[in-house]
């Protein structure tokens, strides 16, 4: 009975299937006078794509969650975004962005997420450190 009760459990559990670094693209640009950095992440395949919105920047180029793959690099600093939430718990997932074949989603992640947005702009030493993880949608 155990060994049936593990084998019907094991059958329900669809991991998520990652793309191979091929597959996509991610772009990060530094756009200094809108003092924000323009983030564009291009399937490279024929099946559709998804990134799971908590780790996705938001609408008002901030981040609703924690990032702790992410942060600014500042001359010596690293500087860690700003959020609105430190955990999250949404049963199922909080939601995804869909990437249809071939095509591009955009999004803008504001130098203010990581503080003043003068001093971040005023300095020419900045790398912003952000990984995206895409995953083939269900």
């Amino acid at each position: 009975m155990l060994l049936g009760l593990a084998a019907l459990l094991s059958s329900c559990a669809t991991p998520f299937q990652r793309p191979s670094a091929e597959k996509f693209r991610l772009d990060i640009f530094d756009n200094a006078d809108a003092r924000r950095f323009e983030i564009t992440l291009t399937s490279l395949d024929m099946r559709a794509m998804c990134v799971s919105a908590e780790n996705w920047p938001n609408d008002i180029g901030g981040f609703d969650v924690s990032q702790e793959a992410t942060y600014l690099q500042v001359d010596a600093k690293a500087l860690a975004p700003s959020s609105i939430f430190s955990s999250i718990y949404c049963p199922g997932g909080c939601g995804e962005h869909r990437i249809s074949p071939k095509a591009t989603l955009r999004r803008t992640i504001n130098y203010a997420t990581f503080g003043d947005p003068g001093t971040i702009a005023a300095s020419p030493s900045k790398v912003l450190h952000f990984v995206a993880t895409p995953y083939y949608c269900r």
